[in-house]
Protein backbone atom coordinates (compact mmCIF):
# COMPACT_ATOMS: atom_id res chain seq x y z
CA UNK A 1 0.00 0.00 0.00
CA UNK A 2 1.34 3.36 -1.10
CA UNK A 3 0.93 6.48 1.79
CA UNK A 4 1.18 10.07 0.39
CA UNK A 5 1.02 12.22 2.83
CA UNK A 6 1.43 16.28 2.57
CA UNK A 7 0.34 19.25 5.02
CA UNK A 8 -0.81 22.14 3.63
CA UNK A 9 -0.60 25.74 5.15
CA UNK A 10 1.09 23.86 8.57
CA UNK A 11 4.60 22.02 8.78
CA UNK A 12 4.13 18.74 8.83
CA UNK A 13 6.18 17.68 11.97
CA UNK A 14 7.47 14.18 12.83
CA UNK A 15 5.05 13.62 15.52
CA UNK A 16 1.84 14.79 13.33
CA UNK A 17 3.15 12.01 10.86
CA UNK A 18 3.75 9.36 13.93
CA UNK A 19 0.34 10.05 14.68
CA UNK A 20 -1.34 9.99 11.66
CA UNK A 21 0.75 6.59 10.74
CA UNK A 22 -0.42 5.01 14.23
CA UNK A 23 -3.86 6.38 14.40
CA UNK A 24 -5.35 6.39 10.55
CA UNK A 25 -3.01 4.22 7.95
CA UNK A 26 -2.03 1.18 10.01
CA UNK A 27 -5.87 0.81 11.04
CA UNK A 28 -7.03 0.85 8.01
CA UNK A 29 -4.21 -1.50 6.29
CA UNK A 30 -6.06 -4.49 7.86
CA UNK A 31 -8.91 -3.85 5.24
CA UNK A 32 -6.64 -3.36 2.51
CA UNK A 33 -4.70 -5.95 1.32
CA UNK A 34 -2.91 -5.42 -2.33
CA UNK A 35 -0.22 -3.29 -2.78
CA UNK A 36 -1.64 -1.68 -5.42
CA UNK A 37 -3.55 0.75 -3.40
CA UNK A 38 -3.15 4.33 -2.20
CA UNK A 39 -3.76 6.23 0.60
CA UNK A 40 -3.67 10.28 0.01
CA UNK A 41 -3.74 12.19 2.89
CA UNK A 42 -3.61 15.99 3.66
CA UNK A 43 -3.54 17.53 6.50
CA UNK A 44 -4.86 21.52 6.33
CA UNK A 45 -4.81 24.26 8.72
CA UNK A 46 -8.14 26.15 6.74
CA UNK A 47 -7.42 29.42 8.86
CA UNK A 48 -4.05 29.47 9.51
CA UNK A 49 -3.18 31.54 12.77
CA UNK A 50 -6.78 32.99 13.12
CA UNK A 51 -7.60 29.86 14.95
CA UNK A 52 -11.27 28.02 15.54
CA UNK A 53 -12.13 24.96 14.33
CA UNK A 54 -10.01 24.99 11.51
CA UNK A 55 -7.83 21.82 11.57
CA UNK A 56 -8.84 19.74 8.42
CA UNK A 57 -8.09 16.12 7.63
CA UNK A 58 -8.98 14.78 3.91
CA UNK A 59 -8.04 11.37 3.05
CA UNK A 60 -8.91 9.22 -0.48
CA UNK A 61 -8.21 5.70 -0.58
CA UNK A 62 -7.77 3.90 -4.08
CA UNK A 63 -8.19 0.44 -4.25
CA UNK A 64 -7.82 -1.87 -7.32
CA UNK A 65 -11.26 -2.89 -8.34
CA UNK A 66 -13.67 -0.20 -6.53
CA UNK A 67 -13.99 3.43 -7.04
CA UNK A 68 -12.43 5.79 -4.60
CA UNK A 69 -13.20 6.53 -0.80
CA UNK A 70 -12.50 10.23 -0.09
CA UNK A 71 -13.75 11.25 3.99
CA UNK A 72 -12.45 14.77 5.52
CA UNK A 73 -13.26 15.59 8.99
CA UNK A 74 -12.48 19.30 10.65
CA UNK A 75 -12.25 19.61 14.29
CA UNK A 76 -10.41 22.16 17.02
CA UNK A 77 -7.14 20.12 16.58
CA UNK A 78 -5.34 18.05 14.06
CA UNK A 79 -5.71 14.79 16.08
CA UNK A 80 -9.31 14.86 16.53
CA UNK A 81 -9.27 15.41 12.65
CA UNK A 82 -7.28 12.51 12.18
CA UNK A 83 -9.07 9.95 14.65
CA UNK A 84 -12.97 11.00 13.19
CA UNK A 85 -11.58 10.16 9.54
CA UNK A 86 -10.27 7.05 10.96
CA UNK A 87 -13.97 6.30 12.13
CA UNK A 88 -15.96 7.29 9.49
CA UNK A 89 -13.22 5.47 6.27
CA UNK A 90 -12.96 2.07 8.57
CA UNK A 91 -17.19 1.98 8.41
CA UNK A 92 -16.72 3.09 4.77
CA UNK A 93 -14.20 0.67 3.38
CA UNK A 94 -15.89 -2.26 5.46
CA UNK A 95 -18.94 -1.72 4.18
CA UNK A 96 -17.62 -1.16 0.31
CA UNK A 97 -15.55 -4.67 0.58
CA UNK A 98 -18.57 -6.22 2.20
CA UNK A 99 -20.80 -5.33 -0.68
CA UNK A 100 -18.72 -6.33 -3.38
CA UNK A 101 -18.28 -9.92 -1.32
CA UNK A 102 -22.59 -10.21 -1.30
CA UNK A 103 -22.49 -9.27 -4.92
CA UNK A 104 -19.99 -12.00 -5.76
CA UNK A 105 -21.70 -14.43 -3.86
CA UNK A 106 -25.33 -13.76 -5.76
CA UNK A 107 -26.72 -16.55 -7.11
CA UNK A 108 -24.34 -19.19 -6.48
CA UNK A 109 -25.69 -22.57 -4.18
CA UNK A 110 -25.02 -22.54 -0.53
CA UNK A 111 -22.53 -24.72 -0.17
CA UNK A 112 -20.31 -22.93 -2.92
CA UNK A 113 -19.94 -19.50 -1.79
CA UNK A 114 -16.73 -17.95 -0.22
Amino acid sequence: MKVLMRGVHLQLTDSLRDYATRHLVDPIAKFIDDEASEVDISLVDINGTKGGVDQECRVTVRMAGFSGIHVTETAETMFQAIDSVRDRLENTIKRTVEKRRDVSNDGLPQDVRF
